[in-house]
């Protein structure tokens, strides 16, 4: 996964969500399918993605979270199921909230 471009932030932090599920999102040049969108529910503030296979390569969960100044983006490594993944940057975007981010 490359870097996330200002395009791909915008889509991603847009009030617009009806169309995330259809058409999915691209989030660092990599095609993404919407698992669940949650980033803008208080007190949840997640979103699960699961990227697109292209040529049989391995696919990765990824979790973004919100806080009030940043976006913490977490990506599985192959095999590691998206439970855990969206835990882990639930908590990490709980520790920053506390830390006033």
């Amino acid at each position: 996964m490359g870097c996330i471009s200002p395009v791909e932030m915008n889509v991603l932090l847009g009030k617009d969500r009806s169309l995330l599920f259809v058409n999915g999102l691209t989030l660092g040049g990599q095609k993404c399918s919407v698992i669940r969108d949650n980033l803008m529910i208080d007190g949840e503030f997640t979103m699960d993605l699961r990227t697109k296979s292209i040529k049989g390569e391995p696919t990765f969960n990824i979790t973004i979270s919100r806080t009030a100044r940043t976006l913490v983006v977490l990506m599985g490594k192959e095999g590691i199921h998206g439970g855990n993944v969206n835990m882990k940057c639930f908590e990490m975007a709980c520790y920053l909230r506390n830390a006033g981010y």
